[in-house]
């Protein structure tokens, strides 16, 4: 269930000449449908904690930065000319800011201000935490997603086959109903960051244009001797998948995790990996052209073609893992 916020005459933002608890970065592109209600959702949650609210623009055309003017005027916009990728943009958020605690929230989130603010207590009474987060929830309250492990060639195996969520529903992912504990590496649809961790560790990879940098800050993190913490009780709403269609996130997505083992796991278990995922693509090729002779399933034939296309295309240039 979703954690609702106590009502509250006015939230706890902090002005110019006042230090930040929190510091909430967002970046946009082209997701105005998402960007309003989530901004309304932090400015009406009643946080506790002082924050200042950034919103770094990756070159949209839909009006975003014209509704952020007129509707939050407290908010700072940060305007790129195009899509920098997240990564890069989350960096140019995080450097423009200057909280203890930095909160790297997607645009396409509801919070709530119990749960915020759990987790900004939470680094403050925890020194060795580096980070934590909380459960993701779909817009019904059901869960979406928890904390994951940092993955092994076997569970990649699984989540590309889909195989894992076969057996086990929402795999990768877990979530414990009750425990609050360590985990390895947690979606930045909602991630709190101590600013002093991240200072010691550096920023978000540029490499990765999206997927993935998460988890390789987070490796990174616990590298340099930090905690991350899942607390199941801190709820967000995440609607997910809002930026492209799933056939080109695909692509992006392998990508990501081709990238975390070349950096972290090293070439030996990096080319394993491709050439497990260009293997499974390749059988997924096979299958997706016999579909594509039945009138029924022609156009979606036709997207998974392309898409696994372009994943063995991927498989079989390790220079494109280091193209930002």
């Amino acid at each position: 269930m979703v954690m609702m916020q106590p009502a509250q005459s006015k939230p706890a933002i902090a002005d110019e000449q006042e230090s930040f608890d929190l510091s909430i970065v967002l970046v946009c592109w082209n997701n105005r449908t998402y960007l309003e209600p989530c901004l309304d959702s932090l400015y009406q949650a009643g946080l506790m904690h002082r924050f200042d609210v950034v919103v770094v623009d990756n070159g949209s055309t839909d009006g975003s930065q014209t509704m952020v003017q007129q509707r939050f005027p407290a908010v700072r916009i940060i305007q790129n000319d195009g899509n920098v990728g997240l990564s890069r943009a989350s960096n140019q958020g995080i450097a423009a800011t200057t909280g203890r605690y930095v909160l790297l929230l997607n645009n396409d989130t509801l919070v709530n201000a119990p749960s915020l603010d759990a987790l900004v207590d939470f680094l403050a009474k925890t020194p060795e935490a580096g980070a934590v987060g909380g459960r993701l929830l779909n817009p019904d309250g059901t869960f979406q997603a928890g904390y994951a492990h940092f993955s092994s060639l076997l569970e990649e195996f699984l989540i590309t086959t889909h195989l894992g969520e076969m057996v086990w529903p929402g795999y990768p992912a877990h979530f414990d109903q009750h425990e609050t504990k360590r985990v390895g590496w947690l979606s930045s649809a909602c991630l709190l960051v101590r600013r002093a961790a991240i200072d010691q560790v550096g920023l978000l990879d540029e490499e990765y244009f999206i997927y993935g940098d998460e988890a390789d800050l987070q490796y990174r993190l616990q590298r340099a001797g930090w905690a991350v913490y899942y607390l199941p009780y801190a709820t967000t709403i995440h609607y997910g998948g809002r930026s492209m269609d799933r056939w080109k996130r695909r692509k992006m997505v392998y990508r990501g995790k081709m990238l975390f083992y070349q950096k972290n796991y090293g070439p030996a278990r990096a080319g394993a990996l491709r050439l497990m995922l260009g293997g499974i693509s390749a059988a997924k090729l096979a299958g997706w052209s016999l579909a594509a002779a039945a009138p029924g399933w022609r156009e979606r034939a036709r997207k998974e073609l392309s898409s696994n296309l372009d994943v063995i295309k991927l498989c079989l240039s390790p220079s494109d893992c280091s193209l930002g």
